[in-house]
């Protein structure tokens, strides 16, 4: 349990959801990457975990999941729990525990870093019964990448294949890469993307289908590279 029984039912969680601008939570706690690349081989990656505030200390639990039904991952995170201190930091490591994940094309799992203010028991000199204690989390994308893929990241984003159908288009990811998508447009009209429409991350040789009444002529996408940052593309359908 990641507090005290008594504390536990005191806290209310709240989650600030997956997105890849989102980098701090909880009055100053935050992480120092947007997203991490795994690489095979490797025998950990790192995440550092920081405490802006100058007077409040975070029990912080960070953990992995999957995107499939059962939520597992095959990592771990070490140490999975810690008390930050303010102004300070923490490097935390992601270790593979098994190798049994697909050799020809990349993985896609989510860090989870949750962070509770720290309790002392009092508050202004007073006990501090009925004080709600929020926990807030931040996740980040974790993308497994095995050795000896062909072609690259940035090839991939910039190859993705357009095609006008019926009420919309499909975008096709002929790559074994996770391409994802910070905008993307149609002579100029803007095509919502988001995570509640699942529409913003194309998995490898995968397909979306966009729904719009302009389904020709100039589209012009951005997406998100290793770093966090933006590449942005163009090309007619």
């Amino acid at each position: 349990m990641l507090l005290h029984k008594k504390l536990f039912y005191r806290t209310l969680v709240a989650f600030l959801g997956i997105g890849f601008l989102s980098q701090c939570f909880a009055s100053g706690v935050g992480i120092n990457a947007t997203r991490v690349i795994f690489t095979e081989g490797n025998e950990s990656a790192s995440v550092t975990i920081r405490n802006k505030s100058t007077d409040e200390s975070y029990l912080v639990q960070s953990y992995m999941t999957s995107a499939q039904q059962n939520g597992s991952a095959p990592f771990e995170v070490l140490p999975p729990m810690f008390r930050l201190g303010p102004d300070s930091r923490n490097e935390v490591r992601i270790v593979e525990k098994n190798h049994q994940l697909p050799k020809d094309r990349e993985s896609v799992f989510y860090f989870h870093a949750r962070a509770i203010p720290a309790s002392n028991g009092k508050t202004d000199g007073k006990e501090n019964n009925g004080v709600i204690k929020i926990a807030l989390e931040n996740v980040i994308k974790v993308f497994y990448r095995p050795k000896n893929l062909p072609s690259s990241p940035e090839k991939a984003q910039s190859g993705l294949v357009f095609e006008s159908v019926s009420g919309g288009f499909k975008v096709k990811n002929p790559s074994p890469y996770y391409i994802n998508l910070a905008k993307m447009s149609v002579n100029n009209k803007s095509i919502p993307l988001s995570i509640e429409k699942n529409n913003a991350m194309i998995m490898p040789f995968g397909e979306i289908f966009y729904a719009t009444p302009s389904n020709k002529g100039q589209v012009t996408w951005s997406t998100i590279n290793d770093l966090g940052g933006h590449n942005e593309y163009n090309h007619k359908i």
